[in-house]
């Protein structure tokens, strides 16, 4: 499996390849920003894991030598669950990093590989879709009914349902990207680039 990257031709500028993808400056410039949000959303996962962490080791400590606990804590780290866990998805997108078992593809062709990577893609973007559009219903009926969750805190569920809903949205753009440059590249427009070595291919 090749990374979206290795399909971009390097700059001669020396920005990021992402910079650099087939089509008109716009276009590059829509990839280059759906790299960046990629990141920021890899990093805010990052920092729900260290909270959760945080969370989880307090919690441990008030209890084993306090009698108490975190207010609330179960819901806070179910909550935090879908920043680490959701959040990440455009970027391993990105990064094909897909659990795939390639005991037999990998003997096969490089013709036969880029095939494969357009059926990954599209079959992807079509388990995504509903996905997506059931997490927007989700987000706007807890805008819209102003639900909580019970406990002492009364946590509001739409700062969750906001964060699966944003990773599921990226996700889906980034596999629509996906499809496009597999497309693309299975019909000979795009090529990989062939600066890159064979491990990162």
């Amino acid at each position: 499996m090749k990374s979206i990257h290795s399909y971009l031709p390097p700059d001669p500028h020396g920005s990021d390849p992402e910079y650099c993808g087939p089509g008109p400056k716009p276009v590059r410039k829509l990839r280059g920003c759906l790299s960046w949000l990629e990141n920021a959303f890899i990093y805010l996962g990052a920092i729900c894991i260290l909270i959760m962490g945080v969370l989880i080791t307090a919690s441990v400590l008030l209890r084993t030598f306090g009698n108490s606990g975190v207010t609330d804590e179960v819901t806070i780290i179910g909550e935090l669950m879908i920043g680490a866990l959701i959040l990440p998805l455009a970027y391993v997108g990105a990064d094909r990093g897909f659990i795939a078992v390639e005991i037999f593809t990998q003997k096969l062709g490089p013709r036969f590989q880029q095939v494969l990577n357009l059926l990954t893609a599209i079959v992807g973007l079509l388990a995504v879709m509903p996905i997506t559009y059931a997490a927007y219903m989700t987000m706007v009926d807890a805008y819209t009914s102003g639900g909580y969750f019970f406990g002492m805190l009364q946590l509001p569920k739409w700062p969750g349902a906001t964060a699966f809903f944003a990773g599921y949205f990226l996700f889906f753009l980034r596999l629509v990207d996906l499809t496009v440059t597999d497309l693309l590249c299975s019909l000979g427009v795009i090529k990989p680039r062939p600066d890159l070595p064979s491990e990162e291919l």
